[in-house]
């Protein structure tokens, strides 16, 4: 058996074993809920979770996936928690966007209203942390994520972690099959989507960008061309760097090694991600 058949091999036992089996015992960690406006005024209602100790924890807020807000970070159906973040060093604000959880508004699916709410946390936990942040979008949390720091390029944020976000209209509906992000809208509604197409912003980004893409995919299987569009695109801008995966910096390999499919597997990817981020 060579490294790649054994490391999948691996992986797919390790995809059994609940995530409290395959981590390190969790130091304290400290809770705050917090509360922070909108630009127009809503109310958007956020956790601050941070080990409980003396050394500052730089920041992390995350953009998460779509109908998902701060519950659904604080338990593990999805590829991280709260907790498991602030345990490799952070000090990380979930947030609910606006229409969602106990935040004001209307669900904005990723466009200029979740973009706002994305900049307004970006700036809450600046002022918590007292210096520049990092960003982690989950799947369609991508769309809040690069509108805001495209829109806002003098935000604090060192970094974006994606983590397989769909980039433009074709991947978001699954080509035009899953049409809940449309609002009703239809695919040749430019209005619409150019705020929400993550592909066509990234290029004006001024922080560092890392896409995590696994073969297959968390929501579409064998969809590889959001990754494909976004490090493509990616190049033609002026970002100080960029990663796919654990591919060197500023390499765009021709035939990408992917990282294995399964939640646990993205789980102890993003987590290993972010601790060598946090550690510089």
């Amino acid at each position: 058996m060579d490294a790649a058949s054994l490391r999948r091999a691996l992986s797919q036992r390790l995809q059994r074993l609940p995530r409290k089996f395959t981590q390190a015992r969790k130091p304290d960690l400290d809770k705050q809920d917090v509360q922070f406006a909108s630009t127009v005024g809503y109310q958007l209602s956020g956790r601050i979770t941070r080990p409980d100790t003396e050394a500052r924890a730089p920041g992390l807020v995350v953009s998460p996936a779509i109908h998902q807000g701060r519950a659904e970070l604080e338990r593990m159906g999805g590829p991280v928690t709260a907790d498991e973040l602030a345990s490799v060093g952070y000090t990380v604000l979930t947030f609910d966007p606006a229409g969602r959880g106990d935040s004001w508004g209307e669900e904005d699916f990723g466009g200029p209203e979740h973009q706002d709410d994305l900049r307004r946390a970006v700036e809450h936990l600046a002022r918590v942390t007292g210096g520049p942040v990092g960003v982690l979008s989950l799947s369609l949390g991508l769309a809040a994520a690069v509108g805001a720091l495209a829109r806002h390029p003098d935000l604090p944020v060192r970094w974006l972690v994606d983590w397989e976000g769909p980039c433009d209209r074709e991947t978001i509906t699954a080509g035009g099959t899953r049409m809940d992000p449309a609002a009703g809208h239809r695919l040749d509604d430019e209005d619409y989507w150019h705020s929400r197409e993550a592909v066509r912003h990234v290029p004006k980004l001024r922080c560092g960008y890392v896409r995590m893409q696994a073969l297959p995919d968390h929501a579409q299987p064998l969809e590889l061309r959001h990754a494909e569009r976004m490090m493509r695109t990616v190049q033609t801008g002026s970002l100080p760097w960029f990663q796919l995966n654990d591919h060197p910096r500023g390499s765009v390999p021709s035939r990408p090694t992917w990282l294995d499919g399964g939640t646990l597997a993205a789980n102890l990817a993003l987590l290993r991600k972010l601790a060598a981020l946090s550690a510089g």
